[in-house]
């Protein structure tokens, strides 16, 4: 063999030996199994289906309004919805009793009107306020959602 050969095996194996060590390793520490990562605690390749959230608050008008979680949050449904959904382009039935009434206030008792900012289409033209709801906040549970009897997924230490 020839020195010039000699050399550029043995260079080869000072190089190599590095890795072949490492990829044998004395020990390797064990890995996170996806099951025991993230809130489901369940694999990553399941598909779970969450069990339904019994909702609270029954029929519109027997509960108070609820005080929102912070300022500028969309305020909770107080009462189900079950019978409401689906909003379609046919049948909004939230706008029977929340149609949005010009100047009017909350009363107590009386459903919530709409607020203008829902009559205003912020993208296309925020100057003007119509009067009907523009289509980016027809949808109502896209924001509001019912209050549900469940416990939080995690644990908040948020503070109004």
């Amino acid at each position: 063999m020839r020195s010039q050969d000699l050399q550029s095996l043995v260079l080869a194996l000072v190089l190599l030996a590095p890795v072949a060590y490492l990829a044998a390793g004395e020990e390797t520490s064990p890995s996170t199994r996806d099951t025991e990562i993230g809130l489901s605690k369940t694999s990553v390749f399941d598909v779970p289906s969450p069990d339904p959230v019994p909702a609270t608050g029954g029929d519109p008008g027997d509960q108070p309004v609820l005080p929102r979680f912070f300022d500028g949050s969309p305020p909770v449904i107080p009462h189900g919805i079950a019978d409401f959904l689906p909003i379609t382009r046919q049948e909004h039935l939230c706008l029977d009793c929340h149609e949005p009434d010009e100047g009017a206030e909350r009363v107590e008792g009386e459903p919530t009107p709409i607020p203008h900012s829902h009559l205003t289409d912020l993208r296309a033209d925020p100057e003007t306020v119509g009067d009907q709801v523009v289509g980016a906040r027809y949808f109502c549970v896209t924001c509001h959602v019912p209050k549900g009897a469940v416990s939080p997924l995690v644990k908040n230490r948020f503070e109004r």
